[in-house]
């Protein structure tokens, strides 16, 4: 569930952070076996393909370890599909004329954003790692227009490396529109750290998970810093009014009409910030009701209650290690 403001002020700076790391730890209990398995997917489809093991005994016995890797066809088959037709936004006008023009204004709008962002790129990272391992991510983020400008537009951008990214593990739906929380962590220089943040806290963050990066947050030359989403819910009263309008009733006043109805309710904000491991850097509520990181799933199924994840190497791995074999012995035989 999301974090009701009952459990810390607004200004709790350490309760957020306290509560980010344990969502971290959370996500990185709850998914451990799917990283592991999924880092392996990508390392077998680069071509690591011999089990060690048997690929040193084979070095130290002067014996072939050839590895012909058929993987990359056949997922670049999938992706070039993808490619091929990637999805686009539609927005489909409802019950009128009016509403219809209004759709295509807005899926003008739409096709904008996709073309200044340059959106093939993150829908095509994301659907490569979702074919490879399983899942994939990208974001929609603000940025102003130029550097000496106030006036924001809307990106859609990729996300390199999924493993940085920490999934709220109760998210069930495909597009993860009910996602509550989510984190997305990132490595960068202590240089450019102290330029954009000069009075903060280089401190420790030891909480990770498999595949992303190093164990620490704070390494030699580099900080790992984090973005973190949450979804604040304040219980609050809905009214209907007589003209057929709903309001907050905290936000009604006299001259809007006569209130027909009531019932609780609550009001949902998605609050953001940039935090270390001590210190939030950055905060503000995002302008939507969804947490704007959008995951792209291959396949998954629930076995004992725990999701599976994986793509299409996870089930070729063996045929390509039984062909490798074959081709292997056939070379040294001969």
């Amino acid at each position: 569930m999301g974090i009701y403001d009952s459990e810390y002020a607004d200004d709790d700076e350490f309760g957020i952070i306290e509560e980010a790391k344990e969502f971290l730890r959370f996500c990185s209990d709850n998914d451990s076996n799917n990283r592991v398995e999924a880092l392996d997917d990508l390392k077998f489809a680069g071509g690591d393909q011999w089990p060690v093991e048997i690929q040193n005994s084979r070095t130290l016995e002067a014996r072939p370890c050839l590895t012909i890797n058929k993987i990359g066809a056949y997922k670049r088959q999938v992706v070039n599909n993808i490619r091929q037709q990637r999805p686009r936004i539609k927005v489909h006008g409802m019950n009128s004329q009016s509403d219809e023009k209004i759709a295509e204004i807005l899926t003008g709008i739409c096709r904008h954003i996709e073309t200044q962002s340059d959106a093939d790129q993150a829908y095509d990272n994301a659907s490569d790692f979702q074919v490879t391992m399983g899942w994939g991510y990208f974001r929609v983020t603000t940025d102003y227009i130029r550097d000496d400008s106030f006036d924001q537009e809307i990106f859609i951008r990729p996300i390199i490396n999924p493993f940085t990214v920490y999934f709220d593990p109760n998210s069930v739906m495909p597009d993860g529109s009910d996602a509550e929380r989510v984190m997305i962590t990132e490595i960068i220089s202590k240089e450019s750290f102290r330029a954009m943040y000069p009075d903060a806290d280089e401190s420790n963050f030891n909480m990770r998970g498999t595949g992303d990066s190093d164990a620490n947050w704070v390494t030699k030359e580099d900080i790992r810093i984090a973005e973190y989403f949450f979804i604040l819910k304040k219980k609050a009263i809905l009214c209907k009014l007589e003209n057929g309008k709903t309001v907050w009733k905290d936000e009604y006043e006299d001259y809007m009409g006569e209130i027909l109805d009531e019932r609780d309710s609550v009001k949902k904000e998605v609050h953001w910030c940039k935090l270390t491991g001590a210190q939030i850097l950055e905060k503000g509520i995002w302008p939507g009701k969804y947490i704007p990181i959008i995951p792209v799933w291959g396949e998954h199924v629930f076995v004992e209650n725990k999701r599976k994840k994986y793509g299409l190497v996870r089930q070729a791995k063996d045929p390509q290690r039984m062909f490798n074999y074959w081709q292997t012995s056939l070379t040294e035989s001969i």
